[in-house]
């Protein structure tokens, strides 16, 4: 669709091309058992298509942003959370950022110097709640 990208989704949405080239939303309403893909490069266009990958979402929306170069600070935990907090003080409903920490496991000690110690790392995703926004 050649439509107005501004017109169409409203400058707060339009402003998500401000740190991102691309952004992709994926949305799936409980009254429909399609889940839809909406995706734009800020082009003056954009493309909505039933998700190939099905219905991964259950019910929601996931709105992902592909950074630019001179934006990848913002995937620094704090900073998302802060602009968040600070750009989402009139929503009235919780958001949420999921997150990824690694935490080193206790390696066994070994007695044998010879062989090398690694330390191990697990991986665990978390959905941590802003717990100051939303909600006046």
């Amino acid at each position: 669709a050649d439509t107005n990208l501004s017109g169409q989704f409203g400058v707060g949405f339009y402003s998500a091309f401000l740190v991102a080239d691309k952004v992709t939303v994926t949305s799936k309403c409980n009254d429909d058992p399609v889940q839809h893909v909406w995706e734009s490069s800020a082009d003056a266009s954009f493309t909505v298509v039933p998700d190939p990958r099905g219905n991964t979402l259950g019910r929601g929306t996931r709105v992902t942003l592909h950074l630019k170069e001179d934006a990848h600070d913002y995937l620094s935990e704090n900073k998302l959370k802060d602009a968040s907090k600070k750009y989402s003080q009139f929503i009235q409903f919780p958001i949420y950022v999921k997150v990824k920490k690694e935490v080193d496991a206790e390696a066994e000690e070994d007695d044998d110097e010879d062989e090398e110690e690694k330390d191990d790392v697990e991986t665990k995703d978390e959905e941590e709640k802003c717990d100051t926004i939303g909600n006046g």
